[in-house]
């Protein structure tokens, strides 16, 4: 898409800092203070009484948070950093220099909840260096108000192999009271195999309501709401990234929410409402993948485009999620991704193998409201992606766009109200069918199939229809109910609002196929689509409706069984037997001489029994026989088999 903002090209910024100075008191560890996932209670806790900065590092004063990080990081074991300044009110700390990088693998957790009031952190009289800059294992940011970073600096950076580190409970370029922007370059950069770090949690969240607990408020920011790069197994959880603090409103940091570049197995998100993220709002991307490093990365259970209830747009500026440049085999499963400006999801400049399961798109959280999409709900423009088990509406466009790629298999969604197509291949605009199905494209312009018949007798809906397309080849048709019929570009081709259920068909050599399926449970009214998928997972668009009608419910095809096919037979007369098919009143059966056009040697239309000994036949001949199944007029034909009589 030429007009889309791509974001890489990420470089974690790492700090030179001097050591020295004048050392904070140490009190006594409290006992509430403790690591929040080991339970590790600190070995020193350093207490800051002072908001003031000098930003000597030659001697910072005592009780400041300079002094205190110094103390930390010269000091062994785990230790703390608290807060203790009096007065009431935002205790503003206005940084004048950069911090130290936190170094001590021990580990360092500075809690900002300890005292009365918000700590807030004010880097706006710091160039180009982070607000923390973490180079170390095991350390805790807790419950800080962090803004202003200038330059290029994030609030919180872990990086060159920092790992096990817990950020939880802050705001990131907000004001402290979470509802303006006071921005930093970035909220958070894990960078250079910072590996197997948290980012919020669950602990006192409240889904459905405002950023507390664990949650970090992440929005704000200039460029970036949390950059991962060349890193893997970063859990993020709980967070608001590009909201308000309480996630009824846009806060957008200015370009993704969440951007994972040459990074494997991270996960956003979760399947408990406590692990959901609310990722709205943002500048161009809620979030991006890219790269090729980028695999098994896993986006689940979040609220994107929404506010936090999942009830409202919170508009982006862009897309909702989007997976590009190489990136593969990554993971949207679960999630609400409704509201956006373009596309919901875009997968595009060689994502391949992406699996998109079980989301909601362009609709509330609970409910069919419409949160209609900008654009199109799905777009792929590469190969071997699955969508399955989505529920699809509203889209400005159409509800999945196959603009290129192969082996898309497209299966089960619910798909409805979209403003043009369902599911559209290649170009906008209705693809005809062609004889063969020999041409290629989007999805090898996969031919759909139609819908002969839908009748419903009071309890089971029966459906036929045709499909033609490769000769011998194996497909499965899936089925849906809609209420009504769609037009598509002046033609009355269906969405699928309920997915109804599935058979599979093998074409001859002509290409051609038929099938007939029971459904029982379906709805006795509306009409009925459907949608063939070959065995590559290419998957066509939806077929025309066919509505359903009231009556008796054809009868299935009888399966022939004995003689087998090709036996010579011992009795003569032979016993014919075949399967007793469903719904069916009465068998015709027919034999003939030499081929199934041949001459007519016996033929009976009143069999009520799914067995038969015609009369004694001619030794030293070939014989044809089929049954046809039949309730009232309606008949329904088996296979033709042969059997010779020595």
């Amino acid at each position: 898409m030429k007009n889309q903002k791509v974001i890489f090209g990420i470089t974690a910024i790492v700090l030179a800092l001097i050591l020295f100075g004048q050392s904070a008191q140490a009190s006594p560890a409290k006992p509430m203070l403790v690591h929040p996932i080991t339970g590790q209670a600190p070995n020193n806790t350093f207490v800051v009484t002072k908001t003031n900065d000098s930003g000597d590092n030659t001697s910072p004063g005592s009780g400041t948070l300079r002094r205190a990080l110094l103390d930390a990081n010269n000091t062994p074991g785990f230790d703390a950093i608290v807060f203790d300044i009096a007065g009431s009110g935002v205790k503003t700390i206005t940084v004048k220099n950069y911090f130290p990088d936190i170094t001590d693998n021990a580990g360092v957790m500075i809690d900002g909840t300890q005292g009365d009031d918000r700590i807030e952190i004010d880097g706006s009289q710091v160039l180009d260096h982070h607000g923390f800059a973490i180079g170390s294992n095991n350390n805790v940011i807790k419950g800080l108000v962090i803004n202003g970073v200038q330059g290029g600096g994030t609030a919180i950076a872990l990086v060159n192999g920092a790992s096990n580190n817990v950020i939880i409970g802050n705001y990131l370029g907000t004001n402290p009271a979470g509802t303006a922007a006071k921005g930093n370059h970035s909220g958070i950069l894990v960078a250079n195999n910072a590996n197997n770090n948290r980012i919020g949690g669950t602990n006192g969240v409240s889904p459905g309501g405002a950023c507390t607990g664990d949650c970090n408020l992440i929005a704000g920011n200039r460029h970036h709401g949390i950059v991962i790069d060349h890193s893997s197994g970063t859990l993020v959880q709980g967070n608001f990234v590009g909201t308000n603090v309480s996630g009824t409103g846009r806060l957008a940091n200015g370009d993704a929410g969440v951007l994972i570049g040459n990074s494997d197995r991270n996960q956003i998100g979760g399947m408990s409402p406590q692990e959901r993220n609310v990722i709205s709002g943002n500048g161009v991307i809620n979030i991006e993948i890219g790269q090729t490093p980028s695999h098994h990365n896993t986006i689940q259970g979040n609220y994107i485009g929404v506010n936090s209830a999942g009830t409202a747009v919170v508009t982006n500026g862009g897309d909702g999620i989007v997976l590009d440049f190489g990136a593969h085999d990554n993971l949207i499963d679960n999630n609400v991704i409704s509201g956006q400006r373009k596309f919901g999801i875009l997968v595009f400049k060689s994502a391949n193998k992406t699996t998109i399961q079980n989301n909601r798109l362009g609709v509330a959280a609970t409910s069919d409201a419409n949160l209609g999409n900008g654009l199109h709900a799905i777009e792929l423009q590469t190969n071997n992606n699955s969508v399955v088990n989505n529920r699809i509406a509203f889209s400005a466009k159409d509800g999945i766009h196959v603009k290129s790629g192969v082996n898309n298999a497209l299966r089960r969604n619910e798909i409805f109200g979209n403003k043009i197509s369902g599911i559209n291949l290649a170009s906008e605009g209705f693809t005809p069918n062609d004889t063969g199905d020999g041409d290629g494209g989007a999805n090898n312009l996969q031919n759909f199939p139609s819908v002969s018949s839908a009748q419903h007798d009071g309890s089971t809906l029966a459906v036929s229809g045709k499909l033609n397309s490769r000769p011998n080849t194996r497909y499965t048709i899936d089925l849906f109910h809609s209420p009504s019929c769609a037009y598509f570009f002046q033609n009355p081709v269906g969405q699928g609002k309920t997915y109804l259920g599935s058979t599979d068909v093998t074409t001859n050599s002509g290409g051609n196929a038929s099938y007939s399926v029971n459904l029982g449970s379906a709805p006795g009214s509306g009409v009925i689509t459907s949608t063939a998928t070959d065995s590559n997972g290419n998957t066509s668009e939806f077929s025309e409706c066919r509505t359903i009608t009231s009556g008796q419910a054809p009868p299935s095809a009888p399966q022939l069984l004995s003689p087998s096919n090709g036996e010579s037979v011992v009795q003569n007369p032979p016993k014919l037997d075949w399967t007793d098919a469903t719904g069916v009143q009465y068998y015709k059966l027919i034999i003939r001489n030499g081929g199934k056009k041949g001459p007519k040697v016996y033929n009976n239309s009143n069999i009520t029994a799914s067995e038969f000994t015609p009369p004694a036949l001619a030794n030293g001949k070939t014989y044809y026989w089929m049954v046809r199944g039949c309730a009232g007029t309606t008949c329904v034909k088996s296979k033709w088999f042969s059997f010779s009589v020595p």
